[in-house]
């Protein structure tokens, strides 16, 4: 009889170490899918902001420190720009500058780092002539949240 309990007391153990595990392992996983999201539509968010010259309001999803620069940088693309299309190409996803591997249903491991590569129809004044270029965005996590490097130089070359 006592060894049937500690046969009992010992799987139930190992039962719940594995139960713990793969809990862990789910809501880490989750964590990732969760903060994916987040990235697309952070980065959804912005360029749309950014396309329709709403500067004041793409400038919150800039580190704190690079917001005073951004604005005064931007002044040039609200008086300079026009933006017909934009599509977004690609998207890297990186932990710690080592590319992450995603699978169908999200990330396989944490990331840190994004780089999205949007594609701008659009036209620098004073030519009314399209061109199309591509901009490399660099998003970072950071306290919890994301943020853009945009590369606002990129636009006029």
């Amino acid at each position: 009889m006592k060894n049937r309990q500690l046969l009992l007391n010992t799987l139930s153990r190992k039962f719940f170490v594995l139960l713990l595990i793969l809990f862990g392992t789910a809501c880490a996983h989750y964590s990732n899918v969760d903060r994916e999201e987040n990235l697309q539509t952070k980065i959804h968010q912005f360029n749309k902001r950014f396309e329709s010259k709403m500067m004041d309001l793409s400038a919150s999803y800039l580190p704190i420190d690079k917001r005073r620069q951004f604005l005064t940088d931007s002044l040039k693309v609200k008086e300079n720009i026009i933006f017909y299309e934009s599509s977004i190409l690609d998207a890297q996803l990186f932990n710690n500058d080592i590319p992450v591997r995603t699978k169908t249903d999200g990330p396989a491991t944490e990331f840190n780092k994004a780089i999205v590569t949007i594609r701008y129809q659009l036209s620098v004044l004073p030519s009314n002539q399209l061109k199309t270029i591509l901009v490399d965005q660099i998003w970072l996590w950071e306290n919890n949240d994301w943020y853009v490097d945009p590369r606002l130089d990129s636009l006029f070359k």
